[in-house]
């Protein structure tokens, strides 16, 4: 737990503003556009996800050092490696884990916002965001490598988020979620 804070301790305060931004935008629209409480707190969480994702993966992770760009377009090869050669095993879980863990809430907020959905568009969705992140990561100087590995993980985590989903619509009725929110 420590590692990661210190590997994302300097976006904390960036995903703050970004949130007190997003209620202040929320409240805007609220009182201009007379938009439903439930359909602007999903885009909200919704545009939060997207949010965290981009500052977590985009911020630079090195500062003052020459960077060199890494590729890997051999999928499950880094995988296979941090599985079956990490020396610590909590590696693996942080690694592979997060970038599941990563996507999930926007799998979730995607669907609860394109209900009812369907599986297909959604992980088309985060296939083609992660793609998108993955090109950006290669693309500018940001000390981070572009995987193929981290594509196919966060299309799971985006997987799970709607899976996610599809319980929780099954578990709670559509007039309860609607009072609550």
């Amino acid at each position: 737990m420590e590692q990661l804070w210190r590997a994302f301790q300097s976006v904390i305060p960036l995903f703050i503003i970004g949130m007190i931004v997003m209620t202040i935008t929320a409240f805007y629209l609220k009182r201009t556009k007379k938009w439903e409480n439930k359909k602007l707190l999903i885009q909200s969480f919704f545009i939060l996800s997207v949010l965290g994702i981009l500052l977590v993966t985009l911020f630079p992770g090195y500062s003052g050092m020459a960077i060199p760009r890494v590729l890997n377009i051999v999928p499950f090869v880094g995988m296979y490696d941090i599985l079956f050669h990490s020396v610590d095993a909590g590696v693996p879980i942080r690694n592979l884990g997060f970038n599941m863990l990563l996507f999930v809430p926007f799998g979730f907020f995607l669907s609860l916002k394109q209900a009812p959905s369907r599986v297909r568009p959604i992980l088309i969705a985060g296939l083609l965001f992660s793609l998108a992140v993955e090109i950006a990561q290669y693309a500018y100087p940001t000390g981070r490598s572009a995987d193929i590995d981290d594509v196919i993980l966060n299309t799971v985590g985006t997987w799970i988020g709607y899976t996610m989903w599809r319980l929780y619509k099954a578990v709670v009725p559509n007039h309860v979620i609607e009072k609550e929110l």
